[in-house]
């Protein structure tokens, strides 16, 4: 019978967030890791919690929600193999959505504190979360276009990627 770790690899082999990974990266990166788990409703963090981790789910559901107008509004819903909590990886601080299980859901936890200890596994996972946020982001550009298209305002260029803005020094 295969022992937990090679369940792990087994899994986390099909994450679109460790394509490429040979065994020894899955494994150097599994060394590096902890599992986390939630029951069903639980959140696995709330928009505005500072966050540094990322998260791979192994088993489970969960849901990716911010709040707008008083509701939640769902953005998404993830299932094994995919990844959430991945701005909380590269930039820290505050987490942009919530994370809810929408069953009972293991995932495997990869923390930015941790991650310099596998080097070649974080030189992997970073391209593969770069690959994967500049598609988000082009989907998202798509998003504003049809919106415009459809009568919609456009948003003030300024706001667009951009953090803080600085105050000039009076």
């Amino acid at each position: 019978m295969a022992n937990e770790m090679d369940v792990f690899i087994k899994l986390l082999s099909l994450a679109k967030a460790l394509k490429g990974f040979g065994m020894d990266e899955l494994r150097d990166l599994l060394t590096i890791s902890s599992k986390a788990m939630w029951r069903t409703s639980e959140h696995a963090f709330l928009e505005g919690d500072q966050g540094r981790d990322m998260f791979i789910i192994c088993s489970g559901k969960m849901s990716i929600w911010r709040k707008s107008g008083g509701r939640g509004v769902p953005l998404a819903r993830l299932a094994e193999g995919e990844s959430f909590g991945e701005m909380g990886l590269i930039r820290g601080g505050a987490r942009s959505a919530s994370a809810t299980a929408l069953e009972d859901t293991v995932a495997l936890r990869i923390s930015q504190e941790r991650l310099h200890q596998a080097p070649a596994a974080a030189a992997l996972l970073y391209r593969n979360l770069a690959k994967d946020l500049a598609e988000r982001l082009k989907i998202a550009d798509d998003i504003i276009v049809f919106q415009t298209q459809s009568g919609a305002d456009s948003p003030h260029l300024m706001t667009i990627g951009r953090g803080r803005v600085k105050q000039p020094l009076v």
